[in-house]
């Protein structure tokens, strides 16, 4: 099924897009007053082997310079921070106004992004997991990602990993990529330590040598110090990445305050925004989010903002791997499903 979706994406949307229609319904929404379309990355790379199972968290630097040459050319890119602020002051967003986010804190924001929205002049916001910056280990995901795709084995036992279903799960090539998506979004249900048993478990079991290209390198303290000099703004994603639905309220305030806190010693700098890990959060996280000082928090619902919108329920939508014809079927598809929309106020 991924491989036939691929194929009418590699077909179809090249001659669609030759028509004009995607660029033009992006164009139209451009022109909309009160409008803010906030975009999400989080990494770019020079190789689709970084994302063996093509979970979409991975942009190829083409397509990605390709990417923001269109934003550039058909939005008015603003900083994040001018957005919100116009939002608190009760401000009208300029036409067109689009933000570009990257969420987590990868090595490659730095070496393959940056270099690329410099060049443009593009502002942009990062926002960091700030647990473990500066001892080499991957994030959980990546772990549990890279264990499985380096693994020789042929299948899993779901009991040691505490999953419901069927006992053994194929790693064959056709359904490997279903058996990870099964566990990552399980591994979502788990509090922080029993998931990263969990992980520990998975990397046991599969004794997989992690090769070079599946490493997901993540920045230092010392490079999101040299970003934030460079005119990044830098945000607070957590300590420890956690399903903060999940969490009691001292605990996520935890997460939240102290990721702030770690970042602002490195900084010397206020944070002042923060975006849910996994766009994962209950009732009650946007009101903690308020509570814990931030200005602003950005989830991962899918929609574009405007004046009404709730500075701590920011909408935000992901970007597609993908060249410029089928990014810009996906980009104003999604624009066009969630404008207008008001989150809700909690």
């Amino acid at each position: 099924m991924r491989q036939l979706k691929s194929l009418a994406k590699k077909i179809i949307s090249p001659l669609v897009d030759s028509l004009g229609l995607y660029e033009r319904r992006l164009r139209a929404a451009a022109r909309v007053p009160d409008r803010w379309t906030i975009v999400m990355y989080h990494r770019v790379v020079t190789s689709t082997a970084a994302d063996p199972f093509r979970l979409g968290m991975c942009v190829e630097r083409s397509h990605f310079e390709s990417q923001v040459r269109f934003m550039r050319e058909c939005f008015n890119v603003i900083a994040l921070t001018e957005g919100v602020r116009r939002l608190h002051a009760g401000e009208p967003l300029p036409p067109g106004a689009l933000s570009i986010t990257f969420d987590d804190g990868y090595l490659d924001n730095l070496t393959q992004a940056a270099p690329i929205l410099d060049s443009l002049g593009l502002p942009w916001t990062l926002f960091a997991v700030s647990g473990g910056l500066d001892t080499g280990e991957m994030l959980w995901w990546d772990r549990t990602i890279a264990a499985f795709a380096c693994t020789d084995r042929t299948s899993l036992d779901s009991r040691s990993l505490e999953m419901p279903g069927p006992a053994r799960m194929p790693l064959d090539a056709m359904r490997a990529g279903d058996t990870v998506e099964a566990v990552l979004a399980h591994l979502w249900t788990l509090p922080h330590e029993q998931r990263m048993s969990v992980v520990h478990r998975i990397e046991s079991q599969l004794q997989a040598r992690v090769r070079p290209e599946l490493r997901a390198d993540r920045l230092s303290s010392a490079q999101i110090v040299e970003l934030h000099r460079r005119g990044v703004e830098i945000g607070a994603h957590s300590i420890h990445h956690p399903n903060l639905g999940l969490c009691d309220d001292a605990t996520a305030i935890g997460e939240m305050v102290s990721s702030r806190n770690r970042l602002q010693e490195l900084l010397q700098a206020p944070v002042k925004g923060f975006a849910y890990p996994g766009g994962r959060l209950g009732a009650v996280t946007p009101t903690l989010a308020r509570q814990s000082g931030f200005d602003y928090a950005l989830a991962t619902t899918v929609g574009v903002n405007d004046s009404r919108t709730d500075p701590f329920c920011l909408m935000r939508i992901g970007m597609p791997d993908a060249p410029l014809a089928d990014f810009r079927r996906a980009f104003s598809g999604a624009i066009r499903r969630g404008a207008p929309q008001t989150a809700l106020t909690f």
